[in-house]
């Protein structure tokens, strides 16, 4: 038992200004990586389950619904990441009192921005799904799952923070085993709301947010009992503008980069819902694959940044270039080997989603995978690069280059689907990898040296 209980020490309390950069970042990944692939197996199972057993048109409901989805929980998600920053960068200091100060008004920012996005949500979803041509067929499904959805939105967002106070004090493996108890309570609520009760979509959207609750109660109880930095005095109870502009400063751009890239796939998802259901229902189950890939990149992008961050508030410099360059090397290794991976298993992939014989989806699915998987290097490279910027509080740049991922997924959506259908699908994602990469590759020596000489 103390065996266990020294290697878990491991996880969580790891000191990212200390030791080996590599070593260190790769042990603070793990858990994240982890903790990534059961977030997203939330709504990989909820598509399975939907596309297995309801049938195809509630998969491409789902499929349809969930552009205007992330448009409005993107906020959340992008705060909570900032927020982790900013309270790294605190602890970097060795300010207990400001560190504390800085979690509650933390707090009072992401249940405000949670509340406005269930609000948005409840009163917009019709129009958000009418702005992207969703058909008639699709609409009733996507309206009950996406309501579902925006009402757990404050479990989500504070799970996240929760997570986020966790990861800037260097515990990544205590959000990760109560993400895990929460996953394995979604998939058993999927299969028991859809199957036994026969809710149907309804059902999966349920058991989504039950299970987030769940995560939600369960990581505060351990905080509550394991960190005294949430033994808060009154004085640290009261509003502190200052600590609040300096949370927007950092925090709010990654807010906007999250809903601006759902904004992008928000127009892309109105050119796809005039080809077909089955196209909807295709990219919706080949996309997971991208997704995949991005919650390996977001795990060690979430580690860069918070070791940025916290070896920033140190002053360490050198270090942090030193473990720019080690993941930079691992995250392309990585998306190699992913790539290889997705050429060979593209089918079976596609298989888990629908019936065998829903071949023409099957085939359209595969030809996406297939293209895309080929560019996830420049994926690697590109989370890498943002994130360190991040850590040591450029995030403007950062922001103005997802800004311009949206212009390039825009006009690729006009000039590429439109004319080419499903085929133009396939080359919009890479495009836009590639232009945002390239450019912040261009500011990155500088922005970096920039930081550094302050």
């Amino acid at each position: 038992m103390n065996t266990i209980k020294l290697r878990l020490s491991k996880f969580t309390s790891i000191n990212l200004s200390q030791g080996k950069p590599l070593e260190t970042i790769i042990l603070f990944a793990i858990p994240l990586i982890i903790a990534n692939f059961f977030q997203m197996l939330y709504t990989t199972v909820d598509t399975i389950v939907v596309g297995k057993c309801v049938s195809s048109l509630a998969l491409a409901s789902v499929g349809a619904a969930t552009p205007a989805i992330d448009l409005l929980l993107g906020l959340t998600i992008g705060l909570s990441n900032g927020l982790s920053i900013v309270i790294a960068q605190k602890t970097g200091l060795h300010n207990t009192k400001v560190t504390k100060k800085t979690i509650i008004n933390g707090f009072y920012l992401i249940t405000f921005i949670a509340v406005l996005v269930m609000s948005l949500g409840l009163l917009f979803n019709r129009t958000l799904f009418n702005l992207i041509n969703i058909s008639n067929d699709l609409m009733p499904g996507a309206i009950v799952y996406s309501m579902i959805i925006f009402i757990g939105t404050i479990f989500a967002a504070l799970y996240n923070y929760e997570s986020a106070i966790l990861r800037a004090y260097g515990n990544s493996m205590v959000p990760l085993l109560f993400l895990i108890l929460s996953a394995t309570l979604n998939v058993v609520l999927d299969l028991f709301f859809v199957i036994v009760c026969k809710l149907g979509i309804a059902g999966v959207a349920l058991a989504t947010i039950l299970a987030q609750l769940t995560c939600c109660i369960f990581c505060f109880v351990y905080m509550k009992k394991r960190l005294n930095i949430l033994e808060f005095e009154k004085e640290d109870m009261k509003f502190n503008i200052i600590l609040i502009k300096e949370q927007v400063k950092i925090a709010l751009p990654m807010a906007f980069f999250q809903s601006l890239l759902a904004i992008s796939f928000f127009v892309v998802q109105s050119a796809l819902n005039t080809l077909g259901n089955q196209e909807v229902a295709a990219y919706t189950a080949a996309y997971k694959m991208d997704t995949l890939m991005m919650q390996i990149l977001s795990g060690f992008g979430t580690a860069i940044s918070t070791f940025t961050a916290q070896n920033y508030g140190n002053k360490s410099f050198e270090r942090i270039r030193e473990g720019a360059k080690s993941m930079l090397k691992i995250t392309i290794s990585l998306s190699i080997i992913v790539m290889i991976f997705a050429q060979i298993f593209s089918r079976q992939f596609m298989s888990l989603f629908v019936s065998s014989d829903e071949l023409n989806i099957i085939n359209l699915g595969v030809q996406y995978i297939s293209f895309t998987s080929c560019c996830y290097f420049i994926l690697g490279i590109n989370f890498i690069v943002r994130f360190v910027l991040t850590g040591v509080g450029e995030s403007s740049v950062p922001l103005g280059v997802g800004i311009l991922e949206v212009v390039v997924r825009c006009l690729g959506t006009y000039f590429l689907v439109y004319p080419l259908g499903f085929t133009g699908m396939i080359y919009i994602n890479p495009l836009c990898w590639g232009t945002s990469t390239f450019l912040i590759i261009c500011f990155y020596p500088y922005l970096l040296k920039k930081a550094i000489d302050k």
